[in-house]
This record gives structure tokens, sequence and C-alpha cells, in this order.
């Protein structure tokens, strides 16, 4: 094959320039993103109950959401979230393979018949893709709007020419404003008309309601043709409202004008938006799931544009655009693969005396990495964390397969054949070596399939990279790169043509090979020695791990600490102004702080609503490298010591300082609990127990039951219920229903709700002219009249008292949830084992259930997956070479670099002080498949030499260190070239080699600038982190694995040789007795037949 290809130069010279040229279109038709996508598609449904406890909005709203939601086809699961001020929000999952187009129609069908039954009051079920809260997760674009206008006109500019031209944007799912004041219509309601005619603000409110209502009406035939008419209603002026019929009173009609004022004008201001104090309009994007993140940020950059191109008063400004960073962070990775490749090429040169050689092998990395980009597109593959991760570390994995073919073509052309024959020789001699080395790391990765959940979904696109870019590397090698050998001419082969660079790299090396072969000849002298200095660091590394090692978590996100955070949270009923007031004793110090000659910081965002205030604080890179930040913070911390009564938290920059006082929703716990079950009563009785239990321990500080995760209701609140005596009633011959229909008329006050005016929708808003001054405890003081004319005072029937309820009520699959929440001090891996412990030793009666709860950390199940996984590879990739090899004995030696690579990782982490996460568990399942290419490419040589030593009666010793002498340029070459191709990617060798006193010279000469990495950019962080991860488990092990392979496995192959030997003779003595037996009884069936 190789040499019928090598005969066809021009067609496959052009099937490669094909590959370049369908590579460069798949990559600009690649989908790039930040991070893999490790949640379900998902629906959100929600619907508002203003003003309505937890626990009512639980079982009128939220239940008869889950019972229709849990209907639909394809449903995973059910999360809901029940608060006073969101209503009710519920997050139904489907299984990954749902066609979410049929989904939503279905759920919006089935909500369509409970809409009629829900309570009144109640706001319409709307279907959504995101989750929306007080602090997004999908929001990947935020801007301001200013202007020479009030927030009335801003408002009008965003919703005229902005909002829709964002919504309607592929890729964009919600676009939220915030600050922004909306247009109302209003009915003010006066109290003494509405109690002369009876009439109750309900009444008024749907009888406005029922002019925007479409009828549909049955079809109807017209000149042969089938139709369906609609009856549209709508509001087309203030008159047609206040000549609304309410009510007929004997002749006189009751119309809106006689009991109310209508008319037009803007809602109460709900939120505030400032920066460095000047009003603003603040405008947050929401992202679709697997939209394209750089061509989604340019879209909306053009449309913002392109919408106020012909107003140049109005100004922009971008506070946040993922877009952007994502630029940055793939202009960081190709930064760090092009130091990769250059590192790369300087070691190909010192080794192989060759730029040619250089250029070829670098060319096989070009190639590769295209056809990989290729594989990606045609499988609808995206760039992401994990993509780009699984080519990052595939760069020193990509020569491996070249090195080997072209230094074995190398010693064919030594020895004096032509470049044609050498070529194919060459390449002929190594196939199936290559074969076993690429198929042992292809099914390593491929053992990845056995990862479950968030592990599958996260690191499953890393395995397939990696998978497509080695089969693309093993074709390059066979195809291409035998062809690309004949550009090499023989001066770069042939001592006596040498240049003086040749001459002193070679002498170099042919002394280093010389010592290695005399410290393998010692070694194989002294082999128990060496197999006890092996054990020896094995136990050792074994120790530190268990005692020194950190178990990291699950998330390889970064996170931000590059800002000044203030979380201001009021109690539950604070009006905005209120909560603004607090805030501002943050805000206006640092505003005076700004307006002086040396500002310690660039900008201050603040954004308030009802009672949530937040102010964020930025610096510049100069100003972080200072110790401003922290003297600001310290300022902070101390303007929150002087608050009371309210949540308030300033934290950023460092971890270990952060304040927190009273209940914020961002209070920081190591350790919980979720418990689930169907009577909640007995749950917060199962969470108290556990609190009384956990707090018992010294080192439990702080601890909390959190019945919501929701930060709308994170917070415990009080509610007054007005109870009534039901004796009193009866004796007082009151009619429940017409006393109840008395405290409405009275005590609604307002309500809230959507309409359309003129075909633009707005805000409906009905209350009463003194809702303003209405005072709950004067209630009591009202007089209610019986039918038979006596006059009783409220107060003598109902009784009103203030308690305390949950801010909200979570549920998962329809069935309650309560998370107990307690903070351990001591280092993460005890809080996580007594954590655990405590979990362990629960015990909960039939109809409960428990679970851990990991965000970032990983469960026990997935660290038995992982280790599962890792164990599972070592065993195919045993199994993949015992079928290769035709042997066991053979296998097993190889097989022993994996456990004895463990050691570096062990040792790498331990001097770098990293924990050991999800993606560092993911190194060491890469380990497992390609430690052992080096060592099949050994004890392949190994088996050659020793089978031509004993035909001639030779040292086996000699021939075991004459082939690993043979064996150590490649062998030091691949594991040089990967390790080198992962350095640029490790995060401490980076830091440590920019700041090195020569390469700073160098850059400076050059006019080069250096940034190690923006701290605003998360995902540049993040990415940054993610290939640390994975670089510090596979570099550990690989320096482990090459000693190992070098000194050791030459040992334990001579070791296991005699074992081998003998195994060989039992086999070759069983098959020849069977022959004999065979041979006995044919002449025996012969004499049968005869007779």
């Amino acid at each position: 094959m190789i040499r019928f290809l090598m005969n066809r130069r021009v067609a496959i010279s052009m099937v490669y320039a094909g590959v370049v040229l369908l590579g460069v279109i798949s990559y600009q038709n690649l989908s790039i993103e930040g991070q893999p996508d490790t949640e379900l598609p998902q629906l959100v449904v929600t619907a508002s109950w203003p003003d309505t406890s937890p626990e009512v909005v639980q079982i009128f709203l939220t239940s008869p959401i889950e019972e229709e939601a849990a209907q639909v086809d394809g449903v995973e699961e059910i999360v809901s979230s029940s608060t006073r001020r969101q209503g009710a929000s519920v997050v139904i999952k489907f299984n990954r393979d749902t066609d979410m187009d049929f989904a939503r129609l279905e759920l919006n069908e089935r909500l369509s018949r409970l809409r009629e039954d829900l309570p009144p009051g109640a706001g319409q079920p709307t279907i959504s893709d995101v989750d929306s809260g007080p602090v997004s997760t999908t929001r990947f674009m935020s801007f301001t709007v200013s202007g020479p206008y009030d927030l009335q006109r801003l408002t009008e500019i965003i919703d005229d020419h902005i909002r829709n031209e964002l919504a309607s944007l592929d890729g964009i799912a919600e676009v939220n404003v915030l600050g922004e004041r909306e247009k109302q219509l209003r009915l003010e309601l006066n109290r003494e008309k509405m109690d002369l005619y009876g009439l109750v603000p309900a009444q008024v409110l749907a009888r406005v309601q029922a002019l925007t209502v479409t009828y549909d009406t049955s079809r109807t035939n017209f000149q042969n043709q089938e139709y369906t008419l609609n009856v549209a209603n709508s509001i087309d002026s203030i008159e047609s409202v206040q000549d609304l019929v309410l009510k007929q009173v004997g002749d006189q009609q009751v119309r809106v004008k006689d009991v109310a004022r209508a008319s037009l004008g803007y809602a109460k201001v709900r939120s505030y938006s400032r920066i460095n104090g000047n009003a603003t309009l603040r405008v947050d994007l929401e992202k679709e799931v697997g939209s394209n993140v750089i061509s989604t940020s340019e879209s909306a950059r053009a449309a913002v544009a392109a919408s106020i191109s012909d107003m140049p008063e109005i100004r922009v400004d971008w506070l946040e655009d993922e877009g952007e960073f994502m630029k940055e962070q793939l202009t960081s990775v190709y930064k760090r693969a092009l130091w990769c490749v250059v590192l790369i090429v300087v070691l190909l040169l010192f080794f192989l005396r060759s730029a040619t050689a250089a250029a070829v092998i670098t060319l096989n990395i070009l190639f590769s990495v295209l056809i990989t980009v290729n594989f990606m597109y045609y499988f609808d593959m995206t760039f992401n964390i994990m993509t780009l991760s699984g080519l990052a570390i595939g760069f020193g994995m990509f020569v491996d397969n070249a090195i080997v073919v072209l230094e074995n073509i190398f010693r064919h052309r030594e020895s004096g054949q032509s470049r044609f024959e050498a070529a194919i020789m060459g390449a002929q001699e190594v196939v199936w070596p290559i074969i076993a080395a690429t198929l042992t790391t292809v099914a390593a990765f491929g053992c990845m399939l056995w990862l479950e959940d968030r592990l599958a979904v996260t690191y499953l696109p890393l395995a397939i990279a990696v998978i497509f870019s080695l089969s693309a590397s093993l074709l390059v090698s066979f195809t291409f790169t035998p062809l690309l050998s004949l550009l090499i001419r023989g001066s770069a082969l042939r001592g006596r043509e040498s240049n003086a660079f040749q001459k002193t790299t070679g002498n170099l090396l042919n002394a280093f090979t010389d010592a290695y072969r005399q410290a393998v000849m010692w070694s194989l002298h002294h082999k128990l020695l060496v197999v006890v200095v092996a054990c020896t660091f094995g136990v050792m590394a074994w120790y530190v791990y268990k005692n020194e090692i950190d178990d990291g978590g699950f998330s390889f996100w970064g996170s931000r600490n590059d800002q000044l955070v203030v979380f201001v949270r009021m109690p539950e009923g604070a009006e905005l102004e209120t909560t603004d007031e607090v805030i501002r004793q943050f805000e206006n110090p640092l505003l005076e702080n700004r307006a002086s000659s040396q500002p310690f910081f660039r900008d201050v965002e603040t954004t308030v609503t009802q009672n949530i205030g937040r102010l964020t604080v930025s610096f510049t890179k100069e100003q972080r490298e200072t110790a401003l930040p922290l003297v600001l913070k310290s300022q902070l911390i101390g303007i929150a010591q002087r608050l009371a009564g309210i949540g308030v938290g300033v934290l950023g920059i460092t971890n270990d300082d952060n304040y927190f006082a009273g209940s914020t929703g961002f209070e920081s716990y190591n350790s919980s609990i979720r418990l689930l079950g169907y009577n909640y009563k007995d749950l917060m009785d199962f969470g108290e127990d556990i609190l009384q239990r956990v707090k018992r321990d010294r080192r439990v500080k702080t601890t909390k039951i959190e019945t919501t995760a929701s930060r709308w209701g994170s917070q415990d609140q009080t509610e007054t219920v007005m109870l009534i005596d039901r004796d009193r009633l009866k004796n007082e011959d009151v009619d429940m229903q017409y006393l109840l229909q008395f405290i409405a008329r009275n005590l609604q006050v307002e309500s809230l709700t959507r309409t359309k005016f003129k075909g633009e929708e707005m805000l409906l808003e009905v209350k009463f002219d003194d809702a303003d001054d209405v005072d709950i405890k004067a209630l009591e003081a009202l007089v209610i009249s019986t039918e038979a004319g006596k006059r009783i005072r409220l107060a003598d029937l109902i009784h009103l008292e203030t308690r305390t309820v949950s801010g909200g009520i979570d549920r998962k699959d329809q069935q309650y949830s309560v998370t107990v929440r307690w903070d351990y001090r001591a280092s993460a891996r005890k809080a996580r084992n007594y954590n655990e412990a405590v979990y362990e030793s629960l015990e909960l009666p039939p109809g409960f259930s428990k679970e851990m709860e990991y965000e970032q950390d990983l469960t026990g199940d997935e660290k038995r997956n992982m280790w599962t996984v890792f164990l599972f590879a070592g065993l195919v990739v045993l199994m993949i070479m015992a079928a290769l090899y035709e042997s066991l004995i053979d296998p097993l030696v190889i097989i022993l670099t994996i456990p004895l690579s463990l050691v570096g990782v062990v040792w790498i982490y331990w001097f770098t002080g990293q924990s050991l996460d999800s993606t560092g568990r993911v190194g060491l399942i890469i380990l497992a498949g390609i430690v052992v290419n080096n060592s099949i490419l050994l004890v392949s040589h190994i088996n050659d030499e020793v089978r031509l030593a004993q035909q001639n009666n030779s040292s086996i010793y000699a021939a075991i260190a004459n082939a690993s002498r043979d064996r150590l340029r490649p062998i030091l070459l691949t594991a040089i070239t990967t390790i080198v191709g992962l350095l640029p990617l490790l995060s401490e060798f980076v830091n440590w080699m920019m700041r090195l006193d020569v390469v700073q010279m160098a850059f400076n000469l050059l006019g080069i600038s250096v940034e190690l990495g923006n701290l605003e950019n998360q995902g540049l962080q993040a990415t940054l982190a993610t290939f640390a991860s994975l670089s510090r488990s596979t570099v550990g092990g690989m320096l482990s694995a090459t000693l190992s392979t070098l000194l050791v496995i030459p040992v334990i192959y001579a070791a296991f040789f005699r074992a081998k030997q003998w195994l060989h003779h039992r086999i070759e003595e069983m098959f020849a007795s069977v022959d004999d037996f065979d041979r006995e009884m044919v002449p025996s069936q012969s004499v049968v037949h005869s007779e």
C-alpha cells in the first residue's frame, strides 16, 4: 500500500491540497461557544402572583403547572420554585434527543387548558428558554444607553429602535432592560363611589380587559371558500375606557368615568441603573444555548449601531461582551499553540539536525489539525473549551507517529539505501508498532464513553477531538510523511557531510547514548535494587496522594476576582427608594474618590431593584497591581459594619477577607445535604435535626436551612394573616361570603396586569385613589352592617397576626426540597469527609430521600466512575497489546508503565500545590493511553534484538541494552515533544518563564508586550485553568513514564524473560503433545475404515 502511494505522488499532493481547502472552509463554519453545554435542553414556565405567600403560590399555581408539564413527552426532570416576588417558576428539563419545538407546542397546548382555571390575580403562564433571576447565568452581553433625554424618552428609544432589532436576531434568547419606565394605562378608583354602587376593583379590571380579548368564531363559507373569522377588540382611546359600562342600576348605566379617573402615563420606576452616578438604562442580552458566541455578539453590536445610526446624541457603552472575550480566548489559544509548535520545531532541529526534517514534521501537525477540523465540522461539533483542549494537548502527540516513521527512514538511509526505497521500507517496518501505539491511545480515549451524566457531557467532546486528531495523525504519517521525506537530502543524515552544528549535536547525542547504554547494563545487573527503588517511589506517591493532595471539584469555569462587589438585601416589602438610599451610602464616597486627581478605581456600576442593591467597582490593570483595591475594600467593609437589620456583603479581589452580615443569598457554605419528600413539615423537622447534630462539632460555625435556591426567596419573610372568628360570625349571623367581599372591597388597593392601547402593549393599573395611604391595621376599625341592620366593628370578627414564613418553596420532580447548609472550618478535604460522614449516617423513613449537594465538587459516584474508566482504559490497552503481540508477558511488562507514571502525577500536584480536579483526573485517563506508546516501541525492538542474540548465542543483557540504545532517540524525541508541547499550556511554567530576566530582556528588545491573562475574561481564565489541569497530569505522568520506560522497563523485561521462555516452552510442549496424539489417531482410523 505504501509503495502504491509513493508511486502516486501527484494524486496524494492533490488530496492534501483539498484537505487544506476543506479545512479552511470547515473552520469558518464551525460554531464557537465558550463552554460545553452540560445542561439538558429545557423550557421554563413562569407565572406571577404578586404579594402572595409561597405556600399559596405552590398549591394553587405551581403544582397545577407541574402536573401538566409532567405529561409532556421526553421530560427528564422538573424543578420548581415558588416565591412571593417571582411567583411560580417551573424548569422542565428534557432528554437530549427531544424535539424541543414539538415539546414547546405540546406544553403550550396543555397550559392553554389550564389558564382558565388559574386563581384570580395570578398571571398567565409564559414559556421561555432561559431561567431569569436577580443574577442571570446566561447573560453574555450588557450595555447602557444614555443621552440628553429623560428616562421616559430613553425607554421609548429602546422600545422603538433597539429592543425588537435585538430580539429578532438568531442566538438572542431574551432582551432585558433595567431602569426603564414603561407606559401605563391607569385607573384610579374612588372608594366611596365604588361602595355606593357595590362594585369591586376586580369587576372594573375584568371589563377593561374584555376590550382587548380576541374571540374566535366558527368557520363560515363565502364564495365557495371556507373562512375563520376573528372578532378583535382593542382600546383605541381614553374615552372608550371612560364610557365603558360597568353596571346597570335601574335606568342608570354606571360607567367607568362615574367611579374612576382614566389616564395615560408612566409606571413607577421598579429599578435604577447608574454608571459613575449617572442614570442610565442597562440592556442585558441572554444567549440561546449552542449559538455561536462570536457571530451572535457581532450581530448584536451591528444591530445596535444600525438602530441608533441616525441619532448621534445617543451614547452606547458596552459593559460586558462574551463574544469579545471569546475572541481573546481564541487568540490566547492560538498563541500558545504557536509556542507549542515553535518549541517542538526547536527540539526537532536539535535531535534530527535537519531543518527540512523539522519542516516535514511541522507539516504533519498542520495537516493533522486540518483533517481534525474537517471531522469536527462533518460530525457537527463545536469549538469550546474542551475541544480546544483536545487539539492543544494533541500537538505534542501529532508528531509522535511522524517522528517514528521519519527516524526509521533515516536509519535505512544511513545504511546506504536510496531515498525512495528507504521511505518505503522505513514506513513499512513500523506499521504495526505505530498502529498498536495509536490504537491503545484511541482505545483509552474511547473508554471515556463510559463516563456518566455531566462528566460525559463535559469531557466526551475532548475525547472525540483527540480521537479525530490521532486518527488524522496516523493517516498522515503513512500517506504523506514518506512522500515528504524525499525532500530531505543526504547531507542532513551522513556525518561526513555534516556542518559544525550537526557535528556538535551529533557528538553530544552519541556520548549521551553511550552513557545511557552503560546505565541500562548496570541496571540489568542490579535488578532487585531498581525494582525496590521503583516500588518505594510508588508507596511514597500513594502516601502523598492520600494525605497531601486535595480532591478538587468539578467546575472548571473561571471566576472573576478583579472587581469589588457590594450586595445589599433589604427586608421584604422595602421600597425602592429605601434600598437606593442604603446603596448610595457606598456609592457616594466612591464618587467623591473618582472626582479626585488620583482615583482608586475605573468605574462604579450600580443596580437597584425593590429590595436588592448591587454595586460593582472595576479597576484598570495598573490599579489592580497596587494595594488600592484592598484599601478600597477595607473602606467599604467599614461602611457595611455600620449598617444593621439588613443583609450586606462586600466581596472580591481576595476571598479570605470577604464580609457578610445578615442574609444576602451570597453566603458561602462548604457543606450541604439536600432532603426530598412529599411532606413539607416533616422535611423541615429532619433538616432541624441535622443542624442540631452538626452544631455539636466545634468546627461548624454558621448553619442554614434553605427552602429555595432562588435569591428572590432565599430570605425568610413576614406576612400578616387574617384569622376569622367563625363562632362569632355564627352568633352575629354574618354570612362568610358577605364578609369576604366586604374585606376584599376595602383591602384590595391595586391590580397590575398588561393590556394593549392603540396596538401598543403597556401596563394596566387599577387601584383606589387612596391606595398609598391604606394601613392594614386600620382595617380592624372598619364597621360592617349585617342584614338585620346591626353595625359591628371588624375587629370583633377578625384578628390580624404577623408571623415568619419561608422565603420560597422548591420542589424537584414534584417532591419538596430542603437544603441543609453549614460551614466547616477546616481544609476542603476534611470538610468534604465530614459532609460525607453526616450524609452516610443519615437515616430517613420511606418516602424521603437524600442527595449530596454537589455543584462544584465531584460526587462519590463521579469519583468512582472516573477511577473505573481509568482502570477500564488500562485493561483495554492490555487486551489490545495482548492481541497484537500474541503474548501475555510483553503486554504485562508494558502496562507497568501506567502505575509508574502515576508517581510523576502525584509529584507534580504536590510540588505545585494544586488540587486534582475533574479535568486533572481526565488527564489520568489520557495517560493510560499515551504512556505505553514508547514502551511498545521499546519492547518490540528488544524482542527483535533478543531473538537475534539467541540465534547467535550472544548475551541477552547486551541485546537488551543495544535495543534500548537504538530506541533512545525516538523515545526521547516523542516524549520531550509531547511534554514540551504541553508546557505552554501549563500556567506554572508560563508564569515562571515570563518572569525570567533573559526572556523579559528578549521581549523588550523585540518590543513585544506580554499579557499573562485578562482577569476580566472569565472564559479565558477558565480555558487556561482547564489547559493547566490537563497539562499538569500529562506532563507529570510523561516525565515519570519516560524515565520508567528507559530504566525500569528493560529491567522488568529481563526479569520476565525467563518466565516468558518457560511459558513459551510449556505452550509448545502442549501443542506438540496434541500433534502426537493426532498422529497416533490417524492410523487407527484408517484401519477401522479398511475393515
